[in-house]
């Protein structure tokens, strides 16, 4: 049945950023933070599609988040950015179960990867309102569960998107084709937390393509 001793989770969150315009016109972003948590509400079991939740201990996320928006031509722009989190558990823990589960103090909080690398570049032909777009992402892995048992690969990804845009007095319109995970890579998208049988891998979709059109009317 449902868990009514669950506590609500409580968070005290701390962020420093600057902004800085370096080398000309390029666009430097810098974030620091920090959240304490206590109580925090995480995956007790999941069975058959039915997932049930219980309360850790307290935890703490510290990062940073670096961004640069490059404008490298006219027509030409590269942007890179790098997200680094350590999540962890601050005291460890012991849940009654079933199952019954401990915890230590310093393990990393499960389906949070540590480090994130991302990089796009764009170039546009304004003339005919057509952009093509690059992108790729670097995760690191990924933990099952609160105690680190098991854990997915980190992966990258790159994608491409083409598409053409038009605009007049008080209307725009789009068309796009993206192809999501252009070099067919095999990786685990997502986990399932504490999964009872141990089937904690989702396989993310191999190469696949969208297409789509939008229109915006303002008045």
């Amino acid at each position: 049945g449902p868990n009514f001793e669950l506590k609500p989770s409580r968070s005290k969150q701390f962020e420093l950023g600057a902004k800085a315009t370096v080398f000309g016109n390029s666009r430097l972003n810098l974030a620091l933070f920090r959240i304490e948590t206590r109580n925090e509400i995480v995956v007790n079991t999941a069975a058959g599609g039915r997932t049930t939740f219980k309360n850790a201990s307290r935890t703490e996320r510290e990062g940073i988040e670096l961004s640069w928006d490059i404008p490298l031509y006219v027509d030409t722009n590269l942007y890179l950015s790098a997200t680094r989190v350590d999540a962890r558990f601050k005291e460890g823990f012991t849940s009654a179960g079933p199952p019954l589960v401990v915890v230590s103090a310093g393990n990393a909080l499960p389906a949070i990867p540590r480090d994130v690398l991302y990089a796009e570049a764009t170039w546009r032909y304004p003339s005919s309102g057509f952009a093509l777009v690059f992108d790729a992402r670097r995760a690191s892995k990924l933990y099952v569960d609160d105690r680190n048992s098991d854990a997915a690969e980190g992966y990258t990804l790159a994608n491409l998107r083409a598409g053409f845009e038009q605009s007049g007095r008080g209307w725009k319109m789009s068309e796009f084709v993206r192809i999501e995970n252009v070099f067919d890579r095999k990786y685990i998208g997502s986990v399932i937390g504490a999964d009872a049988n141990r089937r904690f891998f989702e396989p993310a979709p191999r190469r696949n393509a969208i297409i789509g059109i939008s229109a915006t009317l303002s008045f």
